[in-house]
């Protein structure tokens, strides 16, 4: 928790000498020996002015407490006085040095209202036991009591602003309601941002001719409107403004609402967050960015045009070239009176055409506490200099040198490969520059850039063409867009130099690559500065068109490959904000309005940092004209939203109807056949619906758009990212051959394996189901019968109303790689190399062969080690390396990088040390063929991955499901019959020549013998094993097979089989698509 923001307590001052101090703010006598705090404890004073004060938590971590908290259970404070809330906080007897964070780190919050932050350093250390601190009214903390007159009446400071304006009439603040009985309120504004906190004696430097404004108490909670637009701020008093007020000039000036006991002194005060009022007074649908005066370019010149609507001064400054010095400084104009909509705009010549540009904006910046001066590039740049540093301004859709062969008309008409159905995906997630760096087929100078995939007969083309003949039909990059973690510049860059032939756990490669990765070419890139400019690292030059035109040359390259593209996008977050950073530009733009705040005023963080807010207008806009921009200009194939469940459903519906609304014929792009899917993850001040209805999995029902599907992995794998990951699942031996007890692995006793084993069945057969919420299971593992999918052992397995909405998958980028899982879940003690690479495989098969789109992280078919890293988005190419040749692996290149995966170290040094848990070439080779062969069943079988959530419902059944299963083995059958909305007849089957499919996915350690479902069909043909298995190139795969006499269906151990019953006149078919 230490890299939590916190609310700024500090730069208090005295109130004036002859101010009468009220009598709540009296110091009040240290509470009796009761209350005082435990010899064992430090009494820990934490500054919170005002009346709300109940609900409020200290949450404690670091060495030096004897036990920390958990955020939903903070320490509960011993009690209150003048000066706020105090707590004993329990200290150990002795604490170890030289770990991470602070020796003690205390956060007063109330759920995600984070208030004041204390980090204590090992030195000078933390007090002792017996002591008490004070902290939260400015710098570190206090040894001694202060006087009321040293600490400020409330939390003006920084970013404290606990008051919300939601209209022209209404002003928000939750302290307002357990105001004492005869108080008053007062709005205040500073045009030179200098408010200041008083004290007692009330708001200093308020301008005369505006504040203070008296307001009144309008109602006593918000109305049902802004209940349902605000229900975060549930509670809070509407305070009234008087008729009259010019909201749309206080909108530029420092604001503060104070509280005023009955004698006139300062009860509180707070900074006012307008954000709501802006939409109110702002939301603009006009151009922005930089754009055509005329349809003729080379007559009209350029405009250019930025939403800033609580600026005082805008200019824009030109540059001859990416690094000239400045050329020309030139003011902005703003309409004035009822017409002004928040931009400034600028018109010039057309020789500004192929000329940089910066905008210098002046406003008061919350984070600064201060009107700032401050520079940054356009928001809706579509090219830029290296590193974001300036906006070039050209036209997009006319420069013909950023278009692959020069030809705008030829270039939108190329055929992208066909898609009869958005759920008739399957999807193959890569790294941009995962893809080539390790490939030695490829030229130094293209390696880790987007011209790599232009290049026929290397390592990785074969590969993609290989998956997309078998049946790949997407490939989702990560990040491509303008990210700020690497240089963009090589002179600028510092690469890894990590020392060869070092022991398998060696610490040196780890220490080497982390001397470099903030320097280095490598990042997974989830850092967003300009969100619709391709990166520059991945170009060959990171100025001018270069960079367009390249990542326009790679789709159309993957597109040749029979690849369509999915990108990932991260609306949810910026890498920067505040008035300071050169990568912040939203945030200089309109302070304090793109990113989402705390109620009490801070950035919220929870997405990792500078979490946006989607709900306000104009970043709804970003994102609706961000995605339509990559659809058309880069001709891109679908998007997956990163944390989506932090963006609101309406903001995503919105990108929805916008994608379908294009054309071929207009637009050179069919909306409806591109993809769209996320992270539906509930969690951070979004939760329970506190920021309206976001894109979370429950909601997502009936919206066309897809999320990941947590809870097939976690079943088919065991326990989750979160937990220990020895813990096996369903395909990793649970309670088939589970850990020895003294081995340290919780997992229950044998009988609460077998039970959770059972369950994970259940969670993975209504997945299989396209994790339909109204699929029917006619019967779990306990003998609940008929219970719908949405409510099946607990419910959150299932939540979608059609198979486009469910992505299935078992690993990503997240987390560690699939076969690294099996090595913490498949002791080589347990296990042999044999049997994990089989438990890989099938894995796989649980994806590949269910409803609903199946996802796979690159490398899954090629036992893709990454050295055991949990999260190796900053860990550099030694550690993420791809091999598509299967010739190097990076299991056992040392531990990885100590700040994700030091607390593991202990357990990972003899995995990395055993030599048998190294996948050889040959299993490599062995797991790419299985992987093409579950592709080429799954794309030649039309009645494996149905597409309609009704033939779902109609033709999908388990066998041998409930309370009498066989532990370990899963039974599906897809029967044929009418596709959903077909007329009838032979013309309408969903397949032309089966009558049934049955998937059998055994997690079973010995071969196993169930009991064959029987045929619905009227001909009734014997199954028979699929013919792509029949031929398989595994040899157990080979050997499964039909009984007909002991009418049963014999599995081999840990495989995947498709069995089918051929329709008649169809008993020679060989699995042709």
């Amino acid at each position: 928790m230490g890299s939590l923001s916190s609310k700024s307590l500090e730069d208090a001052q005295e109130p004036a000498p002859s101010a009468a101090l009220p009598a709540e703010a009296a110091p009040a006598a240290r509470p009796a020996a009761e209350a005082a705090a435990p010899a064992e404890c430090l009494w820990v004073h934490v500054r919170l002015g005002g009346c709300d004060r109940d609900g409020f938590g200290l949450h404690v971590w670091g060495p030096s407490a004897s036990v920390g908290t958990r955020w939903d259970a903070p320490l509960a404070p011993s009690g209150e006085d003048w000066y706020g809330l105090h707590f004993h906080v329990p200290l150990a007897a002795s604490a170890s040095a030289g770990g991470p964070g602070p020796a003690l780190g205390l956060l007063l919050h109330r759920g995600e209202d984070k208030r004041a932050c204390l980090e204590v350093p090992e030195s000078p250390g933390v007090p002792s036991a017996g002591e008490a601190i004070w902290f939260g009214h400015g710098e570190g903390f206090a040894r001694t009591e202060p006087s009321p007159t040293e600490v400020p009446a409330g939390d003006l400071g920084g970013l404290g602003a606990r008051a919300h304006w939601l209209t022209r009439e209404h002003i928000a603040w939750r302290a307002a309601a357990g105001a004492p009985a005869g108080s008053r309120f007062f709005l205040h504004a500073s045009a030179a941002g200098a408010l200041e906190d008083g004290g007692a004696a009330g708001i200093r430097n308020g301008d005369a001719d505006v504040s203070p404004l008296e307001l009144s108490r309008a109602e006593p909670g918000l109305t049902p409107k802004l209940a349902e637009l605000h229900p975060y701020l549930q509670g809070c008093s509407l305070l009234g403004l008087p008729a009259g007020v010019d909201a749309r000039r206080l909108c530029r000036y420092h604001l503060a609402v104070s509280m005023q006991a009955s004698s006139g002194e300062m009860l509180d005060c707070t900074g006012v967050q307008i954000g709501a009022l802006l939409d109110e007074l702002f939301a603009y649908e006009g151009p922005l960015g930089c754009y055509p005066t005329d349809a003729d370019l080379a007559a009209g010149g350029v405009s250019l045009a930025l939403w800033a609507p609580t600026a005082w001064k805008v200019s824009v400054t030109l540059f001859d070239g990416p690094r000239s010095p400045v050329s020309e400084c030139l003011p902005m104009e703003r309409r004035g009176g009822p017409e002004d909509d928040g931009v400034w705009r600028l018109s010039g010549p057309a020789a500004w055409w192929g000329r940089y540009y910066t905008y210098r904006v002046e406003a008061y910046h919350p984070a600064a506490g201060r009107v700032a001066s401050m520079e940054t590039p356009d928001p809706y740049s579509r090219m830029c200099a290296a590193d974001s540093a300036r906006t070039l301004a050209l036209h997009l859709p006319t420069l013909l040198e950023a278009v692959p062969g020069g030809d705008p008309a030829s270039w939108r008409a190329r055929p992208r490969p066909p898609l009869a159905h958005r759920a008739a995906a399957a999807v193959y997630e890569i790294h941009v520059r995962d893809f080539s760096a390790s490939d030695p087929s490829v030229p130094s100078e293209l390696k880790g850039k987007y011209l790599a995939f232009e290049l026929e007969g290397t390592h990785g083309d074969r590969h993609l063409r290989r998956l997309a003949a078998a049946g790949v039909t997407h490939v989702q990059l990560l990040p491509s867009f303008d990210f700020g973690s690497v240089p963009e510049r090589a002179e600028e860059r510092v690469e890894q130099a990590v020392p060869e032939g070092e022991a398998q756990d060696s610490e040196a490669p780890q220490a080497a690559a982390m001397a470099a990765a903030d320097t280095d070419a490598f990042n997974w890139g989830y850092d967003p500065v300009l969100y619709d400019v391709p990166e520059g690292s991945y170009a060959t030059d990171p100025d001018g068109p270069a960079r367009v035109l390249e990542h326009r040359r790679m789709v159309e390259a993957l597109h040749a490959k029979g690849l369509r593209v999915v990108l990932d996008v991260v609306y949810n977050h910026t890498h920067a904000s505040g008035p300071d950073s050169s990568q912040s530009v939203l945030d200089k733009c309109v302070p304090g309005y793109y990113h989402r705040r705390s109620e009490s005023g801070a950035y919220e963080n929870s997405t990792c940092m500078n979490n946006t807010a989607a709900e306000r207008a104009m970043m709804e806009r970003l994102v609706v004209d961000s995605v339509l921009h990559w659809a058309t200009e880069y001709r891109v194939d679908g998007f997956r939203f990163d944390l989506m469940g932090h963006l609101p459903l309406k903001c995503m519906q919105r990108c929805r109807e916008a994608l379908d609304a294009l054309s071929v014929e207009e637009h050179g792009v069919d909306g409806p056949r591109l993809l769209m899917y996320g992270e539906g993850w509930e969690f951070g001040e979004v939760a329970g619906g506190q920021r309206g209805t976001v894109s979370v999995q429950r909601e997502l029902g009936g919206s066309g758009i897809g999320a990941f599907n947590d809870r097939v992995r976690d079943a088919t794998l065991g326990g989750t990212p979160f937990t220990d990951p020895r813990v096996q699942g369903f395909a990793t031996g649970l309670a088939m051959r589970p850990w020895p007890e003294d081995a340290g692995v919780d997992q229950g006793t044998s009988e609460a394996q077998t039970r959770d084993l059972l369950v994970a069945m259940d969670k993975i057969r209504v997945a299989l189901a396209a994790s339909l919420k109204h699929y029917c299971l006619p019967e779990d593992c306990e003998g609940n019968a008929d219970v719908a999918g949405s409510e099946v052992h607990g419910g959150g397995v299932a939540y979608a109303s059609a198979p486009v909405e469910a992505l299935n998958y078992v690993s990503a980028h997240d987390n560690e790689t699939l076969y690294d899982n099996t090595v913490w879940k498949m002791s080589p003690s347990l296990f042999s190399p044999q049997e994990r690479m089989r438990a890989n495989w099938l894995c796989t098969s649980v994806i590949a062969l269910s409803h609903g789109v199946p996802f796979f992280h690159a490398g899954d078919e090629l036992l893709r080690s990454k050295s055991l890293d949990r999260d190796s988005y900053n860990s550099g190419d030694w550690f993420n390396v791809l091999d598509f040749t299967g010739q190097r692996s990076a299991f056992g290149v040392g531990l990885p990088p100590k700040p994700k995966n030091g607390e593991k170290w202990g357990l990972m040094r003899p995995l990395l040390r055993d030599p048998t848990l190294r996948p050889t070439p040959e299993m490599v080779g062995a797991s790419a063929a299985k992987f093409c062969e579950l592709l080429r069943v799954r794309a030649s079988t039309p009645l494996v991955g149905l597409t309609e959530a009704a033939d779902v419902l109609e033709k999908v059944s388990f066998p041998a499901c409930g309370r009498e299963q066989v532990s370990g083995a899963i039974v599906m059958q897809t029967r044929n019959g009418p596709a959903a909305g077909a007329s009838g007849g032979a013309a309408g089957l969903l397949c032309p020549h089966l009558a049934r499919v049955v998937v059998v996915l055994s997690g079973r350690l010995d071969e196993t013998r169930l009991p064959a479902p029987p045929s619905t069909s009227e001909a009734g043909l014997p199954l028979r094993l699929h013919p792509l298995q029949a031929a398989s190139e595994d040899a157990p795969t080979r050997s499964a097979r039909f009984d007909a006499e002991a009418g049963e269906l014999v599995v081999p151990p840990q495989a995947a089989v498709v069995f089918i019953e051929p329709l008649p006149g169809h008993e020679d078919w060989r699995g042709d698509p």
